[in-house]
């Protein structure tokens, strides 16, 4: 094997947490690049072209809105075959194959003729972008980084906070230039010159491109002892997956994550204008700063996540996600900016914690198959979030009673780890 950079020295010194190595670097970052497309047209986007593209097409913006959530969840389920055709195709093959229908299915989405054919494509769009970048985009990264993969996915879900910041901006753009069908275009089309670029400089595994996993050859001698090889196909199946209880502890603990984040971002700036007396523009500065601080947030739970391990910060990240929510609530301004900063750095770890266990648990030969189904039960107990905010806000007068709540969720989430026994596919604890 032709290893490129990952050489220990003479004093045996491996590879640092950063060091990925050229091809390594060249992962990760498309990798951001996936998650910016998967957040930016299937969440984010949605703040602008629900209102463009009723307005273009002349259809009631309240239908074509209450077409995403059903969207979302059927997506939800479809996302899981996507592991398993991984598994009989290869890898790669399906990530290519997926990202240019997922282009394809983006321009016949931003051109629907009529609500039927965009309701359609929106839920193969929402299908297929989540397909790549999740369970296949995920898979690849944790082929390349096994044990590295705590601070690989704090730096990659920069994508997501990213597609927070900018999407929005980039599409209004487009739309001044021409109109939203075009816009939504563009943004299939660049899917499409993504995933070609992903065929020609991407590889499926660092053997394939003559590179150690890890950038390190000491966890490719431990890959070697412990399986996980090139070549190795994994022997899970979706009923295995199913049956075991981590599957399902860790799906609800990660999924109550994000339905706390989802009830509480969703209403942020309502909150700062009933609650804080700010007018609309500096509410929506208030979610702004905190989406950038998600960025810092993000690589920060990263570093700790390869520091302490997976476990241990995650339940440390209920807390903190419980204290910072219920700190937003204090009549004391010093408080309530500390909490804007604790919140900020939950929303950008939130979706680090999911994949990087996944990767822990089930090693890189079952991870598209159990992080497919893992992702999909994170994601329907997340979209509980609208159902409870309701009932909530219906029981409770301001958003006190519902902030409370899911600060209690979000603690509830960590305290459920605990009761999980992580054993890791690859362990290298304990060695320098």
């Amino acid at each position: 094997m032709t290893q490129q950079g990952a050489t220990p020295d003479r004093t045996g010194k491996r590879p640092g947490m950063w060091d990925f190595g050229r091809q390594g670097w060249t992962v990760a970052i498309y990798q951001v690049i996936w998650f910016f497309f998967m957040t930016g047209m299937t969440v984010d986007g949605l703040n602008v072209i629900v209102p463009k593209i009723a307005e273009f097409r002349g259809w009631n913006p309240d239908t074509v809105l209450s077409m995403s959530t059903p969207a979302s969840i059927i997506a939800l389920f479809l996302v899981i075959v996507f592991g398993g055709l991984a598994k009989q195709f290869g890898l790669k093959r399906t990530m290519v194959g997926t990202m240019f229908a997922a282009g394809l299915a983006t321009i016949v989405y931003g051109n629907a003729p009529t609500l039927a054919v965009y309701a359609v494509c929106l839920v193969l769009m929402v299908t297929l972008i989540n397909a790549f970048a999740l369970v296949l985009g995920l898979s690849i990264c944790t082929n390349w980084f096994p044990t590295k993969k705590g601070v690989v996915m704090g730096f990659t879900t920069i994508g997501m906070n990213l597609a927070s910041a900018l999407i929005n901006q980039i599409l209004n753009q487009l739309c001044e230039r021409s109109n939203i069908a075009i816009a939504i275009s563009i943004m299939g089309g660049a899917i499409i010159v993504v995933g070609i670029l992903t065929q020609i400089f991407i590889k499926e595994t660092p053997e394939e491109a003559g590179c150690c996993p890890d950038n390190d050859p000491y966890v490719a001698e431990l890959l070697k002892q412990t399986g996980g090889e090139q070549g190795e196909v994994s022997t899970m199946t979706y009923r295995e997956a199913l049956k075991n209880p981590k599957t399902w502890v860790l799906g609800v603990a990660y999924g109550f994550f994000g339905l706390a984040t989802l009830g509480v971002m969703s209403q942020l700036v309502g909150f700062f204008q009933t609650t804080k007396g700010y007018d609309f523009q500096a509410a929506l500065n208030v979610v702004t700063i905190a989406a950038v601080i998600g960025i810092v947030g993000s690589i920060l739970w990263g570093i700790v996540d390869q520091r302490i391990g997976t476990k241990k910060t995650s339940i440390i990240f209920g807390i903190w996600y419980c204290i910072g929510i219920l700190l937003l609530l204090s009549s004391n301004t010093i408080i309530m900016r500390l909490g804007i900063v604790m919140l900020g750095a939950g929303i950008g770890g939130n979706g680090n914690f999911p994949p990087s266990m996944a990767a822990l648990i089930y090693g890189r030969r079952d991870f598209p198959i159990c992080y497919s189904v893992m992702n999909t039960i994170v994601g329907v107990v997340r979209s509980l979030s609208f159902g409870i905010l309701a009932i909530l806000r219906a029981v409770s007068d301001g958003y006190t009673i519902p902030y409370i709540t899911f600060a209690i969720i979000a603690l509830v989430g960590g305290l459920m780890v605990i009761f999980v026994n992580v054993v890791p596919a690859v362990d290298v604890d304990g060695n320098p």
